[in-house]
């Protein structure tokens, strides 16, 4: 079973002495319970609402185009920086999620290393899993793969002049 599956606890192996000194005990589960919570439930759901802002950017692309096309001329520059400066926002938005991803995906798998090498961790652990087993009842949202500056539009270009 993963460790971000509904149902799943953390399970004592013993101790490693390569972990350090990282404290233990029922305190050092409730930190790590917090962690693991953090990491499974409230990341990925900012990594999702970051993928969707990045969606919503990202579609703007053709239309800011489509508008800054002037007949005869083309883009200019000013409009050029924007056309810029819209696709340095879509990446640091798609950078973000991901990297909210992999932050979470990191925070489950340290939990789950720190509780297999303490049982009074682990236990305590366990235990506030399950008083707030409805949090883990579903599985982990998964934010969508957000789209780079440089992928096709997802919204056809909108003409100048929208009458013709």
């Amino acid at each position: 079973m993963e460790t971000t599956e509904p149902g799943w606890r953390p399970e004592y192996r013993g101790a490693d002495a390569s972990v350090g000194d990282v404290g233990s005990g029922r305190e050092l589960g409730a930190h790590l319970y917090y962690l693991y919570r953090a990491g499974r439930n409230e990341l990925p759901q900012i990594a999702e609402i970051y993928a969707d802002v990045t969606v919503l950017v990202h579609q703007t692309a053709g239309a800011m185009e489509g508008q800054f096309d002037l007949p005869d001329r083309g883009i200019g520059p000013a409009q050029q920086r924007l056309l810029e400066l819209r696709a340095e926002v879509q990446d640091v938005l798609r950078l973000t999620s991901l990297r909210m991803s992999e932050v979470g995906a990191a925070l489950v798998t340290i939990a789950d290393r720190y509780a297999a090498t303490d049982e009074a961790a682990a236990k305590e652990f366990t235990r506030l899993l399950g008083d707030h087993a409805s949090d883990y009842e579903h599985p982990v949202p998964a934010a969508p793969d957000p789209p780079a500056p440089g992928d096709p539009p997802r919204v056809t270009r909108i003409p100048r002049n929208i009458v013709d």
